[in-house]
C-alpha cells in the first residue's frame, strides 16, 4: 500500500468525474488500455469520480469520444504539480535548500550542555574541565571522544566518584556523582596534639587521653594546642601519647551597621519597555536600538536557547529584555521600624555566612544605639561549637 502511493505521488495524480449514460463501457475501455481507476465511485448509473495517473488523463479523449461521456478535472496533486508551482519560486525553493542544508549541518556539532548532580563543585568548574577535553558549545560530536574524557576527569579529580557523558542530538548531557571525603583518620598509636581550628571561649571538656593544657574559660585562638600528647607517670616518666578529648568553646560571630532615619528608596511606576536581543555566537541583532526612554530603571534580562526538537539546539540565543521605570523618593523611618529592619538584615546576612537554617534555635544578643540621625544596630551570635583537630 505504502508503495501504491509512493508512486502516485512520485509521478503525479488527478480527480476526475465522467458523467454520460455509457459510464459501464467507459470503465471497460480503460480496463483494456490498462488505465488504472483509483477509488472510483459510481453515483446514479451516469456518474463515476475515480483517480488516475497524469500521465493516462490525454488517453481519456478518444475514450471519451467513444463513449458519448464527458470528463472534467476535478483536482491535482502529487510531485510534478508541487514542482511546477514552485518553479517560478526560484528564491524561496533556493531559500529552503539552504536552510535545510544549514539545518543538517548544525546538527553535527555541539551548541548546548547540561550539567545535573553537582552540589558542592560549581558547574563553571565542571564546564571548564569539559572545556579543557574539548567538550564545548560548536565542537563537531564526531570529534569526541566520551569514554576518554570521563575516565581523565575521573582520575584527575578527586571530588568526583562517577561522571556520566551522553550526546543527545546537539545537546550534550552531563551526569556528575561528587565522591563523599572521608576524613583523615590517624591511628591511635601515633602520639598526637589536639590544637583549636576554631577561635572561641572553653565551655566544657572531657579529656580522656593526652595533658589539657587550656581550662574551662579561656580564650583560644587557632592553632593553639589544648591537648598535648604527652603524660607523665611515676613510675613511668613523660611518654608520648595518642591525645583523645571532647573540647567546646563558645565562638561569638557579630555584625554592625548604621543607618539614617530619612532614607532615598526607589520604587517601580509600572511602566515598563521591552526588546529582543539575538545572538548568534559573537553576532548580534538588537530589534529596538536606542537608548531608554527612562531616567531610572531596573532591567531583567532572560536568556533562552532555540532548540528545533527537545535535544536539538542550534547556535541561536534570545535574549528578551524588560526595563522597568522606577522613581526616587525618600521614606522616613520611626525609631522601631529602622531597628526591625537593620536587625532583620544582619541575622540574615549572619545565618548566610555561617550556613544557619531558619530552624536552627539561635538566641542572637541585640544591642542599639540611638542618636540624632539614625540607628545603630549590633547582632551577636555566641554559638557553642566542638572544636580541635589532630595534629
Amino acid at each position: 500500500m505504502i508503495f501504491k502511493w509512493l508512486y502516485l505521488y512520485i509521478f503525479g495524480t488527478v480527480d476526475i468525474v465522467v458523467e454520460g449514460f455509457f459510464i459501464e463501457r467507459f470503465i471497460n475501455i480503460c480496463k483494456t488500455e490498462n488505465i488504472i481507476l483509483w477509488s472510483s465511485k459510481v453515483e446514479k448509473g451516469t456518474v463515476l469520480t475515480a483517480r488516475i495517473s497524469k500521465s493516462d488523463f490525454k488517453s481519456l479523449r478518444h475514450i471519451a469520444k467513444k463513449t458519448s461521456c464527458r470528463v472534467s478535472l476535478e483536482g491535482k496533486s502529487g510531485l510534478p504539480f508541487v514542482m511546477k508551482k514552485y518553479k517560478k519560486r526560484k528564491i524561496f525553493a533556493i531559500a529552503l535548500l539552504v536552510i535545510a542544508i544549514f539545518c543538517f549541518a548544525i546538527t553535527r556539532f555541539v551548541w548546548n550542555i547540561e550539567i545535573s548532580g553537582i552540589q558542592t563543585i560549581s558547574k563553571e568548574e565542571i564546564l571548564s574541565d569539559l572545556a579543557n577535553y574539548g567538550i564545548k558549545e560548536g565542537k563537531l560530536k564526531a570529534k569526541l571522544d566520551l569514554d576518554e574524557i570521563k575516565n581523565e576527569m575521573r582520575l584527575n579529580r578527586n571530588d568526583l566518584a562517577w561522571i556520566g557523558i551522553d550526546v543527545k542530538g546537539t545537546n550534550v548531557m552531563v551526569t556528575v556523582v561528587e565522591a563523599i571525603q572521608e576524613p583523615e583518620i590517624m591511628d591511635e598509636n601515633t602520639p598526637c596534639n589536639i590544637v583549636a581550628d576554631k577561635n572561641g571561649t572553653i565551655s566544657k571538656m572531657v579529656v580522656r587521653n593526652g595533658t589539657a593544657r587550656v581550662n574551662v574559660g579561656d580564650t583560644v585562638s587557632v592553632g593553639d594546642i589544648l591537648i598535648e600528647g604527652v603524660m607523665e607517670g611515676q613510675y613511668t616518666g613523660i611518654r608520648e601519647v595518642h591525645s583523645d578529648a571532647d573540647i567546646y568553646s563558645v565562638s561569638v560571630y557579630e555584625k554592625e551597621r548604621k543607618e539614617a532615619f530619612i532614607q532615598e528608596i526607589s520604587e517601580r511606576t509600572g511602566q515598563e519597555e521591552k526588546k529582543v536581543e539575538i545572538y548568534m555566537n559573537n553576532f548580534k541583532i538588537n530589534f529596538k536600538k536606542g537608548v531608554t526612554k527612562f531616567e531610572n530603571y531596573d532591567t531583567i534580562k532572560t536568556y533562552k536557547k532555540v532548540k528545533l526538537f527537545s535535544n536539538y539546539y542550534i547556535p541561536i540565543e534570545i535574549v528578551n529584555i524588560t526595563n522597568f521605570e522606577t522613581e526616587k523618593s525618600f521614606k522616613t523611618y520611626t525609631e522601631d521600624e529602622l531597628k526591625e529592619k537593620l536587625t532583620k538584615a544582619l541575622q540574615d546576612e549572619l545565618n548566610q555566612e555561617l550556613d544557619i537554617s531558619d530552624s536552627t534555635k539561635i538566641e542572637p544578643n541585640v544591642t542599639s544605639v540611638t542618636e540624632e540621625d539614625g540607628v545603630s544596630v549590633k547582632v551577636v551570635y555566641s554559638i557553642e561549637e566542638k572544636i580541635g583537630t589532630k595534629e
